[in-house]
């Protein structure tokens, strides 16, 4: 299998040496997306009562809100911030399809991202599927793979897992637990985040439904963004699995910036400008040539 791969690992962002007030470290990370919860949920927000919930002083207030309004997830105002009025939200959480629909949508190009990100996965590792459509499809290549530790946080994975692991004793599956979202067949709330936060892993894949340059990784559904961000805080890597569909896009509930990323894989009907443009904010972009078989006609 031959992917093209964009490499900017030379302005890797994962660097342990970075400020505290660039961007980059995770913490400050996890304190802009609180501000931007603030901000959502109140609409819009004082500095002081930034200031009081987030726990952070003024000064770093005013430069994340500076930056959170430079990337364009909330709008700057004299002595606070206002949240961006997503006016579509409700309308494009009702038309999400459900995750049997899913499943058997883009059905080539996710089989496509699987085995490329199958061929990310080495024998030994401790790694993380999210529930996501796409991990589905990464199950089939881990059949010969050994001494795999996999945590997942979705039911019908575990189950798939569970049948793989008859025919491969080598595998180890762990469960979250937790409370079952119906719309994903996902653990998430208090147990589920808990439990991942035990682990610290080689990888994480994580899929989503919407990705772009400017808003980062963003979900419809606010309930599974913690379990989410527990995932990417305790990986070493962090993959994202996103078919051609999902660039451009942006929903309400901010998962991360672009900047945790280690590796996009994508499929093959990503345009040109998309992928450069994902190339200039994360350090490795992989495109996944569809299978031999598969054809490139426009569904």
């Amino acid at each position: 299998m031959t992917e093209r791969t964009f490499d900017t690992s030379a302005g890797n962002v994962h660097s342990s040496e970075v400020s505290a007030d660039d961007g980059r470290a995770f913490l400050t990370i996890e304190r802009r997306m609180k501000i931007v919860e603030i901000i959502n949920m109140q609409k819009t927000a004082t500095i002081a009562e930034i200031v009081e919930r987030s726990g952070a002083s003024p000064a770093t207030v005013r430069r994340d809100l500076a930056w959170l309004d430079e990337k364009g997830l909330i709008t700057r105002t004299r002595g606070g911030a206002t949240a961006i009025d997503y006016s579509t939200q409700a309308t494009l959480r009702r038309t999400v399809p459900a995750y049997e629909q899913r499943l058997n949508e883009y059905v080539e190009e996710k089989r496509s991202i699987g085995q490329c990100a199958a061929e990310h996965i080495h024998d030994g590792e401790t790694i993380i599927l999210d529930a996501s459509s796409t991990n589905h499809y990464v199950l089939p290549y881990l059949t010969r793979k050994r001494d795999l530790t996999v945590i997942t946080n979705s039911l019908y994975i575990s189950k798939e897992l569970l049948t793989i692991s008859e025919t491969n004793p080598s595998l180890t599956v762990i469960c979250s637990g937790g409370t079952l979202f119906m719309r994903s067949y996902s653990f998430i709330g208090m147990i589920a985040e808990q439990a991942l936060s035990q682990f610290y892993v080689d990888k994480a894949f994580i899929g989503l439904r919407g990705i772009s340059l400017h808003h980062g990784l963003t979900s419809p559904f606010p309930e599974e963004i913690p379990v989410k961000r527990q995932m990417i805080k305790c990986a070493r890597q962090v993959f994202i699995l996103a078919d051609h569909t999902k660039f451009n896009l942006t929903f309400a509930s901010l998962i991360a910036p672009l900047n945790v990323v280690h590796t996009l894989i994508t499929d093959a009907r990503i345009t040109p400008e998309v992928a450069r443009q994902m190339s200039a904010a994360i350090p490795h972009v992989v495109i996944a040539p569809l299978i031999e078989g598969a054809s490139l006609e426009k569904v």
